[in-house]
Formats: structure tokens, sequence, C-alpha cells
């Protein structure tokens, strides 16, 4: 038996991912390839800071994810928050977005 979501096997008996909350199958769906994911963007962050504390969220919910930072981020190496535009884009599959969504509000509140 297989959760869904975050792919996990359990044994026979257990009927449902105790992380996911989901019903478990008898076997996996085939993951999309890359190339095939749409990625959409969820609202920006102030910074590499916020992106990390982002990005360690949906990994622990097993969200696909990958991030952007503005070009004076990248091009000097820098990192934090508190530097005029400082900004991350995260994305996420679509079909992830609102779950994300959600996710960046409870962490940060609503804007």
């Amino acid at each position: 038996m297989y959760c869904p979501k975050c792919r996990t096997q359990f044994i026979e008996n257990v009927k449902e991912c105790s992380d996911c909350k989901v019903p478990l199958v008898n076997e996996l769906p085939e993951e999309k390839p890359i190339e095939q994911v749409k990625w959409v963007a969820l609202p920006p962050v102030k910074g590499d800071i916020y992106a990390d504390m982002v990005e360690e969220v949906l990994q622990n919910k097993n969200i696909p994810h990958f991030t952007k930072s503005d070009w004076f981020t990248t091009a000097y190496s820098l990192s934090g928050a508190n530097y005029l535009g400082a900004r991350s884009v995260i994305f996420v599959p679509e079909e992830n977005h609102d779950e994300a969504a959600q996710l960046i509000e409870e962490l940060f509140g609503k804007k």
C-alpha cells in the first residue's frame, strides 16, 4: 500500500497515510516527466531567508518546488532579507499551487 501524495510505502493493514491523511492505493501513479510539469509562481518573498523558510515547509509537505532569486542576489552571492529590492519567487506545480499558497499564508499571515 502506498500514499499517492507523499509516495510512502505502508504495510498491508494500514488504510490511510498518517502524514497526508489520504487513503492509500495499491500502486503508485506514474510521475510526470519534469518537462510536462506546469510550474506556477507563488507570491514573491523578501529575500533568501524567507525563501528558505518556505522551501522547508514545502519540503516537509512533499511539494516539489524551485526558487528564483533576483539578479542582484544571484550575481553577487548575497543572502538576507534586509537590502532594498531583495526578493525570491518560488515555483510549484500547478496542481500544488493552492496548498502551497495556503501554507505561505499560514507562515507569514495574509497580505
